[in-house]
């Protein structure tokens, strides 16, 4: 095998928020439809372009918006839709954002518990319906971790970290990297608005992920 975790025919799903989406197609994004110009679309030409034997198809189930109670309700509909082999989740930006963008709307906002019984409802689903999983830490692209918005996505990637290691899922911290980034360049280079990432970004997105399983480039 050449990775781990993968074999030669795999699908992988991938959910998450618009971070995911990035305009995928619908239903369900993939290389024939449209995996849109995030990540997603990086991880399948990265692993294409370098093994084209395996013949791997990523699959991009993201939706805009989205917080990971949105995720938590539709996660076993995806995957049985889907049936893919391994998945992928990356959630959280917007179970931060509501906090603030939407503070007279409580019912809008998810809680650092809630969004912890979310990931642990996802995570149990996707140990019994696939070969493998990896949560992928959320990101605000902003080394200032006084800001109310990075402290809180950074309580976010602690319960994501703890609940791997007491999962045994796969755990990939985008986060830390994003942070090497911006040690190098302002944060304008990577993100218009410190959420949403420009096309350079989501390539050391699609490359963290690689890394994290051992992809030899």
């Amino acid at each position: 095998m050449l990775i781990d975790y993968i074999h030669k025919n795999s699908t992988i799903l991938l959910s998450g928020d618009s971070v995911t989406d990035c305009g995928r197609a619908r239903p369900y994004g993939d290389p024939q439809t449209g995996l849109g110009n995030g990540y997603p679309f990086f991880l399948q030409n990265i692993v294409t372009g370098t093994y084209p034997e395996l013949q791997i198809k990523i699959v991009n189930a993201g939706i805009s918006g989205e917080t990971s109670r949105h995720v938590a309700e539709r996660w076993d509909r995806d995957l049985d839709a889907v049936k893919p082999d391994f998945a992928a989740l990356m959630i959280g930006a917007n179970d931060v954002w509501r906090r603030y963008d939407s503070y007279m709307y409580p019912e809008k906002q998810v809680s650092d518990s809630e969004y912890e019984s979310n990931i642990r409802a996802i995570v149990s689903s996707a140990v019994r319906k696939t070969q493998g999983f990896m949560l992928i830490s959320p990101i605000f692209i902003d080394l200032n971790k006084n800001d109310e918005m990075r402290r809180d996505m950074d309580n976010l990637n602690a319960i994501l970290k703890k609940v791997a290691s007491q999962t045994g899922v796969i755990y990939c911290d985008v986060q830390s990297e994003i942070d090497r980034l911006l040690s190098k360049q302002h944060p304008t280079v990577f993100s218009p608005d410190r959420v949403h990432p420009f096309p350079a970004t989501h390539y050391a997105i699609a490359r963290c992920i690689l890394n994290t399983i051992g992809f030899k480039f």
